[in-house]
């Protein structure tokens, strides 16, 4: 059985501080569900048991409406070192960085602290079906020209 799927566009600009990696913002087979995002930091990152950390990404999209962005967990991550997404949704008019909620849900007694490399996958991230993410590189300036009224504001930006 063949699943149709329709492509739609989501323009993208790196930031400054992007490290590359080339499964980022990348589908991992033509039957993948969800593509990839990268951890953009300059050395690695340690993640305590219990404790929570905003990871960058160094990427800002503009998507075509109504395209919105949901952030889940990787399965690997998630069973072989119990680090988990939390706050998983990009709306489509958030034009800031992605920053990545990762939990580690180890207890404090287990000392099993995970280390974030730079460029490492840390989560996978999908569209509403039927629609497919195609990503287009755009320059900053260019970017601009797709700011809305939210802009970056995000986490609590609406209210509480």
């Amino acid at each position: 059985m063949s699943i149709t799927t329709i492509p739609t566009k989501v323009k993208y600009t790196k930031l400054p501080h992007y490290v590359e990696n080339s499964s980022n913002l990348t589908y991992g087979s033509e039957g993948a569900a969800c593509f990839d995002i990268c951890a953009a930091i300059s050395e690695p990152l340690e993640l305590r048991p219990g404790c929570r950390i905003g990871v960058p990404t160094a990427i800002k999209t503009a998507p075509e409406s109504p395209i919105w962005f949901r952030v889940n967990s990787r399965s690997g991550l998630a069973i072989k070192h119990g680090i988990i997404t939390i706050a998983g949704i990009i709306d489509t008019d958030y034009r800031g960085e992605w920053i990545i909620g990762l939990l580690n849900t180890n207890s404090t007694e287990s000392g099993c602290t995970y280390v974030i490399n730079p460029g490492d996958k840390i989560a996978q991230v999908e569209v509403p079906f039927p629609y497919r993410a195609e990503f287009e590189e755009i320059s900053a300036e260019d970017f601009e020209q797709e700011i809305t009224a939210r802009g970056a504001n995000g986490f609590g930006s609406t209210g509480r």
